[in-house]
Formats: C-alpha cells, sequence, structure tokens
C-alpha cells in the first residue's frame, strides 16, 4: 500500500490534478472511509486475502479519481458492500467483490491459493472469459490504478 500512501500524501483538500489518457487534465476528489472494525472484518468470506483486508483495515471503502462534475471514478467497496455485491453479483466461493469502475464495470479478485490470485474487470462478468481476468493480485492491481491515476489500464491490454 505504499502507492496508496503516496497518493493520499500528495492530496490537497482530498484533490488532486492529474492528466487523463486522452491528455485532458483535471482535479479529481478522493474519499477514504474510517478503517473497518474488528467485528465488521470477521464479516468478510473466510477466503478474503490479507492484502485486501489490510486495505479494509486502513479505509472501509474509497471513492477514487472521482470527477468533480462528471461523477465516475473507481469505488472500492466496504465491507457491507463486499457482503452485499457477492450476493447481487452471483460470485462463485473463490471470488470476492473489489469495487465498481467508472463506468459500473465489476471489480472482483479471485483466491485461487496463497500465491495465485487474479483481479476479474467487466461488465457483467461471466467468470469464464479469459479477457476479463488480469494477470495480478489486489495489490499490485491497486498500485497500477494509482500509478495509471485512475485509468483502467486493464483495457490498454485488450485493444
Amino acid at each position: 500500500m505504499i502507492a496508496l500512501e503516496a497518493l493520499k500524501s500528495r492530496l490537497a483538500d482530498n484533490q488532486l490534478k492529474v492528466q487523463r489518457e486522452e491528455g485532458d487534465v483535471d482535479t479529481l476528489r478522493f474519499s477514504f472511509n474510517q478503517p473497518a472494525t474488528e467485528l465488521e472484518i470477521k464479516r468478510l468470506p473466510k477466503r478474503t486475502p490479507e492484502d485486501m483486508i489490510h486495505f479494509l483495515n486502513m479505509h472501509n471503502g474509497a471513492q477514487l479519481f472521482v470527477h468533480p462534475t462528471y461523477g465516475g471514478g473507481i469505488q472500492l467497496f466496504s465491507v457491507e458492500e463486499i457482503n452485499e455485491y457477492r450476493e447481487v453479483w452471483e460470485c462463485p466461493e473463490q471470488l470476492i467483490p473489489v469495487g465498481a469502475g467508472m463506468d459500473g464495470e465489476w471489480i472482483v479478485y479471485e483466491v485461487v491459493n496463497e500465491h495465485e490470485n487474479y483481479i476479474w474487470v467487466g461488465e457483467f462478468l461471466t467468470y469464464q472469459d479469459d479477457i476479463e481476468k488480469l494477470p495480478m493480485d489486489y495489490t499490485r492491481w491497486f498500485d497500477y490504478l494509482i500509478v495509471a491515476q485512475g485509468a483502467h489500464f486493464w483495457d490498454w491490454f485488450r485493444r
């Protein structure tokens, strides 16, 4: 979570000026929820990996890279939302909802084992199409998201 701490240190009034993919420069907003309580953490699915729990212990959800006029941004779910969206998105047992992208894409974390985990991103995931599966875990995905200034960097590989 080094990239997250670096991002937060650069915020002024929870805002940051970023250059978007098309060259536009916008001042985007960020909001971070209070840390999850111990009781909330216990409500997470049993397979929830430590990297995701670490984030939730820092912030029980967040809104990142939100345009002040047009909205959007990346929503990272709270513990309550994770449990809610597991049902809504009909996630198989090994998949844990992480959040939603700017255009409503589903962001889900697949927990295979301690050393092999993946992020899935897509609209109405099938949980079968390999193009929806990214070859990275939560921490790497989160770091890349911050370095890419909120851009859907995963789409760069799909074009």
